[in-house]
């Protein structure tokens, strides 16, 4: 039997994907906490939820964006490039909310200068400035008419040109030229660079195109586990005890992303998206409601609890605490997830306000206004730095 149809057998939404979504942003979420939070905290859960991350995180994450490209009523060049510009714009928004603004108060309320890093900190290599880029550089791509898997060359390309570059490059100490190579090249202070994670988003792009047309996907599922959880236990062994030439050093914590390291975070993710196909055969393909928010707002959840997790940050760090133990950050977290939903559903049920729905001269203006405050305050907070320190990013 064929593993592909010639023609769509998979329309419409995918309960293993959606699940897949609910898990990343869920996980991604409780660890994001944790960093914010308890930046000190070394217990089980922590590791734990590094070592996730490390195995099915942000890499996971972009693959899956890859696939909902896909699924998407809107693939053409123009729509991805909207898009594109829609997140980047969303990505100031987050970055005004959880950090622009927050050291800004807590900067004129305290008048410590730990708090400048977090207004310059407007402009950085988010993951969702990232999503924000890959949409527009698909959008090119598309538009130079190039398939799926010269796409998918073109990730692999640029993804193994950062191995030597990280090896010979370090980000420079002055502020625009750091950040904006940051936005591309991978580096140490680097977050989430277009050259490094662009093969995630290239790789699902391609996944979702035959995904659609499986024809046996129980079928597809067994083989996926058979052989590729075998090689990912025996890489990440080799990884963890072996030194590899050329490569940095394997900590899954860091979510390595260069060379092989990406290739198996590319399997991880099609990994995770099988066993949660197998749990979805169990539930007779129904995805339980929760489940479904999480995937159908992933965007939401990500900005919501990171403007949360940010912003509360700064203001137990003006008061000089953090959160101690293990329980409590976990508790916390999940009280992020819980007040994301209901400041989604508050948005849905009675503002319905998204900036993705603005139109015309509204957006226009709108969009200006977000770009020019976030270039204001980041020129105001560059006029306050007097030592190397004041530059140094607390996020990273």
């Amino acid at each position: 039997m064929k593993y592909f149809a010639k023609k769509e057998v998979n329309t419409g939404r995918q309960p293993e994907i959606d699940m897949a979504k609910a898990f990343c942003i869920f996980a991604m979420i409780i660890l994001h906490t944790y960093q914010g939070l308890a930046p000190d905290n070394e217990g089980v859960i922590i590791r734990f939820l590094g070592s996730l991350a490390g195995l099915f995180g942000a890499g996971s994450f972009m693959v899956y964006m890859g696939i909902g490209m896909r699924y998407s009523r809107h693939q053409e060049p123009k729509d991805n490039a909207v898009r594109g510009f829609a997140l980047l714009t969303v990505s100031q928004v987050v970055n005004l909310l959880r950090a622009g603004i927050p050291g800004f108060i807590a900067f004129h309320a305290t008048g410590e200068r730990q708090f400048i890093p977090f207004m310059l900190d407007v402009i950085q290599s988010d993951i969702i400035t990232f999503a924000g880029m890959a949409f527009l550089f698909i959008a090119l791509l598309k538009k130079l008419k190039l398939r799926d898997g010269w796409i998918l060359a073109v990730g692999i390309v640029m993804n193994l040109l950062m191995i030597p570059l990280s090896n010979i490059m370090t980000a420079p100490e002055a502020f625009w030229p750091s950040r904006i190579l940051n936005l591309f090249i991978y580096t140490e202070s680097s977050l989430f660079s277009l050259g490094a994670n662009f093969v995630f988003v290239a790789f699902g792009h391609l996944i979702g195109g035959l995904y659609t047309r499986i024809q046996d996907k129980n079928r597809m599922a067994n083989q996926i586990l058979l052989i590729c959880v075998p090689i990912s236990v025996v890489y990440i062994a080799l990884r963890l005890n072996v030194p590899f030439p050329l490569m940095p050093e394997y900590i899954l914590e860091n979510e390595p992303s260069l060379g092989p390291d990406g290739a198996i975070m590319c399997q991880n993710g099609i990994i995770l998206l099988a066993v949660m196909y197998k749990i979805s055969r169990l539930t007779g393909g129904k995805v339980p409601a929760f489940v479904g928010h999480l995937s159908n707002n992933i965007n939401r959840y990500y900005c919501t609890s990171d403007v949360l997790i940010g912003s509360t940050m700064i203001l137990m760090a003006s008061c000089g605490v953090m959160m101690q133990g293990q329980w409590l950050p976990l508790l916390s977290g999940l009280l992020v997830v819980a007040v994301c939903y209901f400041i989604i559903e508050i948005n849905r049920k009675y503002i319905h306000f998204t900036l993705n729905g603005l139109q015309g001269s509204t957006r226009m203006i709108v969009y200006s206004v977000i770009w020019m405050v976030s270039l204001v305050l980041v020129f105001y907070a560059l006029s306050l730095v007097r030592d190397p320190v004041d530059l140094i990013s607390p996020l990273v």
